[in-house]
């Protein structure tokens, strides 16, 4: 069944809605629940800022903290290392197209890397947005870098979340009415 374009729109101006709920109660669930509202948006089959986007081909980016990673002597191994990805602070933003924004490391544990896509998933599919947590080993060392790391009672990875969140924000009201119209 095929919708009209005022159905996504309203699906969209909802959508937005929640993420500004979301964003301004600050808690781990507020998060999850973020989780499955950005999924929508930007990772479905069909998400729904590029359904909206097909005809009028906006260039919408996304602005985030490109500070680089600081350096590090070899003999010294960070367990966790963790950037602010919101750009509010960065000396060095950078602006993102959305497949290089869900590409953008903003992690690293164990020195694995992790992208926004990385965190979007766990907060979707572990921590309980759209699924509660299947056991899929693969999200294994998101699982241990959650519990192990807190700053002021939220863990690492709550930080990065709400970094994406707001960042998907910001980026969502300077084309909301372009989007809408």
């Amino acid at each position: 069944m095929e919708h009209s374009m005022g159905h996504y729109k309203l699906m969209f101006a909802r959508k937005f809605r929640e993420l500004e709920s979301f964003h301004s109660e600050l808690s781990n669930y507020s998060l999850i629940d973020a989780s499955a509202t950005l999924r929508y948006l930007l990772l479905d089959s069909a998400p729904l800022i590029d359904v909206l986007n097909k005809e009028k081909q906006l260039p919408i980016t996304y602005r985030v903290n490109n500070d680089p990673w600081h350096d590090r002597p070899d003999d010294l191994l960070p367990v966790l290392e963790w950037k602010e990805i919101n750009p509010s602070l960065s000396l060095n933003p950078a602006e993102l197209k959305k497949d290089a924004f869900l590409k953008f490391k903003c992690f690293y544990f164990l020195q694995q890397p992790y992208t926004v896509q990385d965190i979007l998933k766990f907060y979707a599919y572990v921590r309980g947005g759209i699924h509660l947590d299947k056991g899929e080993e693969k999200f294994q060392p998101l699982r241990d870098a959650f519990q192990t790391f807190k700053l002021n009672g939220l863990s690492s990875l709550d930080h990065s979340m709400r970094g994406i969140l707001q960042v998907v924000l910001t980026t969502l009201r300077q084309y909301k009415e372009a989007l809408l119209s």
